[in-house]
């Protein structure tokens, strides 16, 4: 259940401000990987926006006419970017350790991140982009609905915290839900609010 997991059928100003996003890589790294697979699952208005948005984007490039530097300032930006020591990668936030297939995360040093409806935020742990999954904590505010939803891959959800029900099942603190590739989730609702960590395809399809 991450952003963009949904085929749209219209354009709407969000989806152009995250198309813009992503044209002008601007996207933090796990939502432009979500972003991403959300384009490779054919949705063909945001596929549309982001094609618009590099014909202008290079347009306006275009349009410059080119200026050759002068030899001797030339030599000067080469001569300084050969000393210049290049900086490390930039580290993920709440990434401790990475390496050689491990990786340990640090939940309380990563941001919350507005999900794709209304009272529900996420921390992406792990986005599998080779796979097209996502592992990631998830709050939802009291009174919120998630709708029913089409599994493309395994779910799996442990609720650490708060009531949440499942269709007419009612979940406590410490109770564990799977969902088979292709099965159907009836709508989820937290009345007090709760936290949960779920593992899911990026493909699942809400049924709305």
């Amino acid at each position: 259940m991450g952003a963009w997991r949904r085929i749209h059928t219209e354009a709407t100003d969000e989806l152009r401000e995250l198309a813009s996003l992503y044209v002008l890589d601007a996207m933090p790294p796990d939502q432009k990987a979500v972003y991403e697979a959300h384009l490779e699952s054919g949705c063909a208005v945001c596929t549309s926006e982001v094609a618009a948005l590099r014909d202008v984007t290079g347009a306006i490039a275009m349009s410059v006419e080119p200026v050759s530097p002068r030899a001797e300032l030339r030599a000067r930006l080469m001569s300084a970017l050969t000393a210049t020591s290049q900086p490390h990668a930039e580290k993920v936030p709440g990434v401790l350790y990475d390496k050689d297939g491990v990786l340990v995360a640090r939940h309380s040093e990563m941001e919350w991140k507005t999900g794709e409806l209304p009272g529900i935020f996420q921390k992406i742990l792990f986005n599998d982009t080779a796979r097209g999954f996502s592992t990631a904590m998830v709050r939802m505010t009291p009174g919120t609905h998630y709708p029913s939803h089409k599994h493309a891959g395994v779910e799996e959800l442990y609720l650490l915290e708060g009531d949440l029900c499942v269709g007419d099942v009612a979940m406590r603190e410490g109770d564990y839900c799977r969902g088979e590739t292709g099965s159907i989730h009836e709508e989820l609702v937290t009345r007090t609010g709760c936290l949960f960590v779920v593992t899911s395809s990026h493909h699942d399809q809400l049924l709305v």
